[in-house]
């Protein structure tokens, strides 16, 4: 099968080419050409400079054709354009997010559950296009599969802060000792993905054609509170972290203009999800535990850190 990947350089993406690669699909990497970071590990990859927001653009891409598209980071534009110009296509797969069921109505949280904008924006856009993607099935039997990361994890992005981000500076707090700010009394709820099981997880929802049509969550076993996220990564590092408990409208105000309210506010929200779905219909198994991906990722993050903060 002939699969070409949107986004085929970045994080997610180039992993997806990856495990495609070992699973003997013929794969093609379609990328802006803006972003470096990972391109020498799939160097031997054919890859073509697209604007997938550009209508001349993909029109000049699916001159070829391809069985297959994955997009990581979908629009509202690129769906469009793929469903317009890719002829006789049979699959289409693309990459959303767990964030949109916040807060959870049920835990743990499936993917029966209403799936909105979380805080009336933030993930609006993750919503539009899952939206247009089952619309355009229901219009005209295009073959789209939507998978759900929860939070991705793992070697190549750095880990998730105390404020909801992903700061540079947060794993060297740690082994410095500081006092981490946590919001409200810890116990909100995260469970991570770690990156190779989510490429895994496109893989085999590329092999399974029953998955058209379907959504799945892709996370890894279980969820651990924030307290013990925070707990498990300065172990990691061979530290003991100290945790600050402020109510959430607290430590708000005492970052603001510096952090970003939304990030904060889902930190502070439960991210605990069931993925029967996945295991039951794609086969899907994680290869590690919530903690192993935790201890890697910040074990990997702090090898980043110039050796005098090590």
């Amino acid at each position: 099968m002939k699969v070409l990947v949107l986004g085929g350089t970045g994080w997610v993406g180039h992993n997806i080419v990856l495990e495609l690669l070992k699973g003997g699909y013929d794969v093609t990497i379609a990328c802006r050409g803006k972003k470096q970071n990972f391109t020498s590990e799939v160097s031997d990859v054919p890859t073509i400079t697209v604007d997938k927001n550009s209508d001349e653009s993909m029109k000049t891409v699916f001159e070829t054709r391809y069985d297959a598209v994955i997009d990581t980071v979908p629009t509202m534009e690129s769906i469009a354009l793929v469903a317009k110009y890719a002829r006789n296509l049979k699959r289409y797969l693309h990459c959303s997010s767990t964030g949109g069921y916040a807060p959870l109505p049920f835990i743990p949280c499936d993917e029966t559950a209403p799936y909105r904008p979380f805080g009336g924006n933030g993930w609006a856009a993750k919503v539009a296009v899952d939206e247009e993607a089952a619309g355009l099935f229901r219009s005209s039997g295009f073959p789209y599969t939507v998978l759900r990361p929860c939070y991705i994890t793992g070697p190549g992005m750095l880990p998730l802060d105390n404020q909801g981000g992903r700061r540079d500076d947060y794993i060297t707090d740690i082994l410095e000792e500081k006092v981490l700010d946590v919001p409200d009394n810890g116990l909100s709820l995260l469970q991570p993905v770690h990156v190779k099981d989510l490429a895994v997880c496109f893989r085999l929802a590329l092999d399974n054609p029953d998955s058209v049509n379907q959504i799945y969550n892709i996370c890894l076993s279980h969820a651990v509170t924030l307290k013990r996220y925070h707990e498990i990564t300065a172990a990691a590092l061979g530290k003991e972290v100290k945790l600050n408990f402020m109510p959430l409208e607290d430590m708000l105000l005492k970052y603001q203009g510096q952090i970003s309210e939304i990030g904060l506010r889902f930190l502070a929200t439960h991210m605990c999800y069931n993925i029967d779905k996945a295991r039951r219909e794609l086969g899907y198994q994680p290869h590690c535990t919530p903690e192993e991906a935790i201890r890697e990722t910040a074990r990997w993050a702090a090898e980043q850190l110039p050796v005098n903060l090590q």
